[in-house]
């Protein structure tokens, strides 16, 4: 499907009851957005929204199917996963208790008012929908405001805890020094989940468990590099024990500001 700012969006069904929209990554990036579109009996739960450019042409698809959208649920409160949230329906959305934390860092203080979640989450929280059993759960690590979705019992969107290309690449973590032990931690719990079907924030999907588990392990060695020198350590310093090439090895830097 081409997007009127000429932005091509995929559009797939997942399983039964579970849809995917994932656009092309902008210029000089390697990852695209992802918006995920539970289904059920006319009705929709959202997870996550794009921008706004890209949340109008979800909308616009769901009508066309006659899907109304029920609920939405963010996974954490950066602009390329809640921006959306400006042309959305007054309909009641899911986040972190953290939420004010990111906002307050990214946000200018006038448009909180689009992003505020009606339903703050401080603890795991089940959300019976229809055919779908959803789980939300505080996940902070890649930004302290950070949820993981898990669905069915056997999917975990896991946002921005891993980042993916959309050709399946893994991506160096996006973080600055405050957020690397944070991440470092929610890695290691991500390895509790193994067994499910991963869905991320961006890029495509991966079927192969193994390469999954290399992905999580690569992040934590990088993580670890640099928690284990109190200075500065370059790229090549800090990947010098993982078995991938990093997309976006330019993020490094961000560790440093």
């Amino acid at each position: 499907m081409l997007l009127a700012r000429g932005e091509i969006m995929l559009k797939r069904e997942l399983s039964s009851g579970i849809i995917e929209y994932v656009f092309e990554p902008k210029q000089r990036q390697h990852f695209g957005n992802r918006i995920t579109a539970l289904h059920s009996e006319g009705k929709v739960i959202l997870i996550d929204t794009g921008y706004e450019h890209q949340a109008m042409e979800v909308i616009s698809d769901l009508d066309a199917n006659h899907l109304e959208i029920e609920s939405i649920i963010i996974t954490h409160f950066h602009d390329d996963h809640m921006k959306g949230l400006k042309v959305m329906p007054s309909v009641p959305v899911y986040g972190s208790s953290y939420y004010k934390n990111t906002l307050n860092m990214w946000t200018p203080k006038a448009d909180h008012i689009y992003y505020t979640p009606t339903v703050s989450v401080k603890a795991p929280l089940k959300i019976q929908f229809g055919i779908h059993e959803i789980e939300i759960i505080p996940f902070p690590g890649h930004s302290i405001c950070t949820s993981i979705i898990k669905i069915n019992d056997e999917y975990i969107h896991v946002a921005d805890e891993l980042m993916f290309s959309n050709k399946g690449e893994p991506i160096l973590p996006c973080i600055t020094k405050e957020d690397v032990r944070r991440q470092w931690e929610s890695n290691n719990k991500l390895k509790g989940y193994i067994n499910y079907t991963f869905i991320f924030g961006h890029g495509d999907n991966i079927k192969d468990k193994r390469q999954i588990e290399d992905a999580i392990e690569n992040t934590i060695r990088y993580l670890e590099k640099i928690l284990s020198n109190s200075n500065k350590i370059t790229f090549e310093e800090a990947t010098s024990e993982c078995s991938c090439a990093f997309l976006h090895k330019e993020w490094h830097e961000n560790v440093y500001k």
